[in-house]
This record gives structure tokens, C-alpha cells and sequence, in this order.
């Protein structure tokens, strides 16, 4: 199956990696990307300056210990989504990134391959295949380690697999 999908990448591989990088460029890092970390960015700058003035008040003796900390909690707690959210969305970015990078690569290991596959070779498979899914029982998903994926299926006669 493995060959099978190689020789269809490369067969294939110019519109096909083109077509992928096309697609992550228009991923890539955009204005939009930029304006939500800076917003995400000054909305957990603002609950940090908060939880300052929060103990300030309460170190002051101006607000009940047990309001204070409800408040805190509060704090903490939005403080937490904003963090996770930001952390989420720049490793999301991070991985356009990684992707375009693999991708590059792999069109490099196309390039220096001379022709179809043969035979099954372990050093292609470990370079390119992330992992592979069952989807029934003459499916298979391809999940390359650039972030495409492929489906090949192949049919039963008589108890023998037919490739």
C-alpha cells in the first residue's frame, strides 16, 4: 500500500505539493494572526494589573479578605482561558510553520527519487509516514508527517488481499 501511494505522489507531485503549499502560504501568518495575539496580549496584561491593584486594596485593609479572594479566583481563572488561548494559538502558528518546512523537504526527497517505487523501502516510509489509520478493513489513511493524508483502499478476492 505503501508504494502504491508513494508512486501516486510522485507521480503527482508537482500539483499536488504546489497545490498544499498554496494553501499554507495562505495560512501563514497574516495581520489577522498579529491583531489577536496583541488583543490576547493587553486583555492578560489588564488581569495582571488587576490582581496587583486587588491586593493592593486588600493589603490596604479597603475590601473584606473573602471578596478579595472570590475576586482573585475570578481573575485567575480568565487569566488561565486568555493564557491557554494565546499558547493554542501560537502553536498553531508554529505549526503552519513545521508543515511548510516538511513539505519543502519532502519535495526534495520526490525530487531525488528516480522514478517509481518498486519495492517497499523502510528509509522512505520512516521519512515520510507519520502514521497510518485504519479506517475500515481495505482502507488505510496515509497521515504524512507534512500534514497531508492520503486514502488507499484495496479489495478482497477469495481471502487474499489485491493491492
Amino acid at each position: 500500500m505503501f508504494v502504491k501511494m508513494f508512486n501516486a505522489i510522485y507521480t503527482d507531485r508537482a500539483k499536488l505539493l504546489g497545490d498544499y503549499k498554496a494553501k499554507l502560504e495562505r495560512e501563514k501568518l497574516t495581520g489577522l494572526d498579529n491583531e489577536r495575539i496583541a488583543k490576547l496580549n493587553e486583555e492578560i496584561e489588564k488581569l495582571i494589573k488587576q490582581e496587583r491593584a486587588l491586593f493592593l486594596i486588600e493589603e490596604k485593609g479597603y475590601a473584606d479578605h473573602n471578596l478579595v479572594k472570590s475576586e482573585h479566583e475570578e481573575l485567575v481563572k480568565t487569566l488561565t482561558q486568555l493564557q491557554a488561548e494565546r499558547s493554542d494559538w501560537m502553536a498553531e502558528i508554529n505549526n503552519r510553520d513545521t508543515r511548510m518546512a516538511r513539505t519543502l523537504e519532502l519535495g526534495t526527497l520526490l525530487e531525488a527519487q528516480r522514478g517509481n517505487l518498486i519495492e517497499f523501502s523502510d528509509d522512505l516510509y520512516r521519512k515520510l509516514v507519520e502514521k497510518i489509520v485504519v479506517k475500515e478493513r481495505t482502507k488505510l489513511i496515509f497521515h504524512l508527517k507534512n500534514g497531508l493524508a492520503f486514502e488507499e483502499t484495496y479489495t478482497l478476492k477469495r481471502g487474499h488481499d489485491i493491492f
